[in-house]
């Protein structure tokens, strides 16, 4: 206790609570490890590197429907924060008998209450709306099937969408890095997929409390409803079905760049968002990563200072024999 106070009350409060920063960092840290698993992908996803487009004709009799599916607040997407690509959608795919169709936040509120009641407590106590979003797209495509393109993926290449329709895949997702795992920005699927059931009762799980103690909204996020969920969610569930079901599907990265273009819009970003992904744009590696880094970065400078103080109150109270009956000590 002497020594204690001899350090003086401020490096006291100082060393606590950077030793609960050190706790607070370490329990993040356990949120990520989805990050190093989204790198394990199971061997049960098709990689796609190419489709023959002219082998088979575009009918209506496949498993996953003419339907292209687009979800913003409201029907007007002038508020789109850039240039929407509704309209694009719309250019190419209705001249050749598709339904496109932007669903706006009070028609995802009715689906979920006709359709999928156990989920609505969940989705309305998101905090961000971007959980919302991504929660609805898996909504959509497994009460409807089809295509889901968030508004700022361009359509590329009609004749290779319609040809991933024919792959016998009950879903196809957009790649992240490489083929390192799957994005959420573009999605296809036959409807009733079960993976996206599977997905579904994944991102119900992790909506209760627990998200809430993740500090980083951007972590958040892509814990709770993004990549981080769906890929954790793919894993479980190829792990538990095997081959019991169709296949899923992730276009392999230069290929899927030919077929359609994400503008990557992160419109939702707060600062925290914002920052990773610029850092991360700059050194070519993945956000999700930097989360990481940022976490050990915090933890390492909390360790630091906190050595930094127990050296300097001990050399001061060594200094003046307050240590001497301990130091001496046989």
């Amino acid at each position: 206790m002497a020594i204690l106070v001899r350090w003086g009350s401020r490096k006291v409060i100082a060393l606590l609570l950077l030793a609960i920063s050190a706790l607070v960092v370490i329990h993040q840290l356990t949120y990520i490890s989805d990050v190093d698993l989204a790198n394990r992908l199971p061997e049960s996803l098709n990689v796609i590197h190419e489709c023959s487009a002219s082998t088979t004709k575009d009918d209506d009799d496949q498993a996953i429907p003419k339907r292209i599916h687009q979800i913003w607040k409201t029907n007007n997407v002038s508020s789109y924060p850039i240039e929407a690509t509704h309209a694009a959608w719309k250019a190419m795919f209705e001249p050749r008998n598709y339904t496109v169709k932007l669903w706006a936040e009070a028609d995802i509120v009715e689906l979920i209450r006709s359709r999928y009641p156990w989920l609505l407590s969940t989705y309305q106590a998101y905090p961000q709306n971007i959980q919302r979003a991504d929660v609805a797209r898996l909504l959509v495509l497994h009460a409807e099937g089809g295509f889901y393109a968030d508004l700022d993926v361009h359509p590329i290449s009609f004749d290779q969408l319609s040809c991933w329709r024919r792959l016998n895949l009950q879903a196809l997702f957009a790649p992240t890095s490489g083929t390192s795992g799957i994005s959420n920005h573009f999605v296809m699927a036959e409807k009733g997929s079960a993976f996206l059931q599977w997905a579904l009762h994944e991102a119900k799980r992790r909506g209760g409390p627990s998200s809430r103690h993740i500090l980083f909204p951007y972590l958040q996020v892509f814990w709770s409803t993004g990549p981080l969920m769906i890929n954790s969610a793919l894993r479980s569930y190829a792990s538990h079905m095997g081959q019991a079901d169709k296949p899923v599907g992730v276009a392999e990265e230069r290929y899927c760049g030919s077929v359609l273009w994400h503008a990557a819009g992160r419109s939702w970003h707060k600062s925290d968002g914002r920052l990773l992904n610029y850092v991360a744009d700059r050194v070519g590696v993945e956000s999700s990563y930097m989360v990481v880094l940022a976490c050990l970065v915090l933890l390492g400078l909390a360790i630091f200072t906190a050595r930094r103080y127990l050296k300097v109150g001990i050399f001061a109270a060594s200094r003046d024999g307050s240590l001497s009956p301990i130091l001496n000590k046989p």
